[in-house]
Order: C-alpha cells, then structure tokens, then sequence
C-alpha cells in the first residue's frame, strides 16, 4: 500500500473450499496470519464469516477417470 495514501480500499473474497475434518474449523484459525495482512498498512479483516456447508462424500479417481 502506498504510504502518501489517505484512503483504503474495501474488498470482499469469498473462497469455498474442502479441507480434511480435524477439529480444528476454519472459523478459529488465524486468518491475518494466512492471508498475511499486515495492520501497520492498514490490512485488517473487516469481518469474517465461516459457514459449514455439511460433510461431503468423495471419492478418489485416478487422472484417466477424473472428468
């Protein structure tokens, strides 16, 4: 970020992703540190919301089977 700069811009990402069920949710890990935001540029996370969308089945596929 340019440090003359009186203003900061606002954005919303929204990622959806699978991981492994550990017991350790997305919604309890760091997410400053995985997005490396740094609060000295005026990085920060304005809100977060984590919802689960329910256990998914898969199933492992081989490259030739993978469509």
């Amino acid at each position: 970020m340019d440090s003359h700069s009186q203003s900061v811009t606002r954005y919303r990402v929204t990622i959806d992703f699978t991981v492994e069920n550990t017991g350790n949710p997305p919604s309890n890990w760091n997410w400053e540190d995985l997005l490396e935001l740094d609060d000295k540029n005026r990085e920060r996370i304005k809100s977060l919301y984590v919802e689960n969308l329910g256990e998914i089945a898969y199933k492992k596929y081989s490259n030739k089977e993978a469509v």
